[in-house]
């Protein structure tokens, strides 16, 4: 469940014009073990992105953040914080760091060579953000590479545009690009919703597997551009 958690809220390498506008959003998470009213929020300054996603409540908390560059239209992770706590069955903490090497301290410690890889490496949060940027350019297939955050080895995430979708969100109804998460012989279900008039901003998440369904869903856009 964990690293459905890291994951979900945690995508072809992004070697094209790198599209992405500040915004901060409520959203409300639900999980087998957590449920939290969240704010996701991302700014850029010079070329320097930060993007956040937090909330607490009485029996847990949830703070995810990541920082990375844009240079040469590219989007390049800097680094990765995780920090779970829900009651006596999840307390974890990991910390990844992007220069020479990929180095991950906390849970799971482990390093690998960035120049031993062929691929752009993001993390998950930054992923996000090359997904929805892939599909606002037209594609309909996306593959990213992320490090396994276990063990370090760097997988591919393969991803299909599926269909369009409308949703209600504070009385505005936005019209979305549907996102499946491609896996061969699995039933764990992951989708997203990108929303076309907010430069194809993730709005929603769903991720279904046997341990039960992680959902995350915007109830307000506080700000945008």
């Amino acid at each position: 469940m964990l690293y459905r958690l890291l994951f979900f809220v945690s995508f072809m390498p992004l070697f094209t014009h790198a599209e992405v506008t500040p915004f901060k959003g409520e959203f409300l998470f639900k999980g087998p073990v957590l449920t939290l009213t969240t704010v996701r929020e991302m700014n850029i300054d010079n070329n320097l992105g930060r993007f956040t996603f937090s909330g607490k409540n009485a029996i847990g908390n949830l703070k995810i953040s990541s920082t990375f560059s844009i240079n040469n239209d590219e989007l390049e992770s800097l680094d990765y914080e995780f920090r779970a706590r829900a009651a006596l069955i999840i307390n974890r903490k990991q910390n990844l760091v992007f220069d020479e090497n990929i180095t991950s301290s906390g849970d799971h410690d482990w390093v690998i060579a960035q120049d031993s890889v062929s691929n752009k490496i993001l993390d998950p949060l930054t992923a996000q953000l090359a997904l929805a940027s892939k599909i606002a350019q037209g594609k309909e297939e996306v593959t990213l590479f992320l490090p396994n955050l276990k063990n370090g080895e760097i997988e591919s995430n393969d991803f299909m545009l599926v269909q369009a979708e409308s949703l209600i969100i504070d009385g505005i109804e936005y019209e979305c690009a549907v996102v499946q998460r491609i896996r061969e012989n699995d039933n764990r279900i992951t989708r997203y919703w990108f929303a076309k008039s907010l430069d194809y901003l993730l709005v929603k998440t769903v991720d279904i597997d046997d341990n039960g369904t992680v959902e995350m869903t915007m109830t307000k856009l506080l700000s945008f551009g």
